[in-house]
């Protein structure tokens, strides 16, 4: 998915997408779980999975 239609579909501009995937903006853990939603992913699992990490 591109950061134009994430964005579009979190209601964000492409560059808040692009300064969340560079580090340069923290994601708290409401726009994670927007975030998820909007790629079509349960925010739970999402989050256990990156706590693997």
């Amino acid at each position: 998915m591109t950061q134009r239609r994430l964005g579009a579909r979190m209601g964000k501009p492409q560059s808040w997408i692009h300064n969340c995937e560079v580090a340069n903006r923290r994601v708290d853990v409401t726009e994670f779980i927007r975030w998820a939603k909007a790629c079509g992913v349960d925010p739970l699992e999402a989050f256990k999975r990156a706590m693997r990490l």
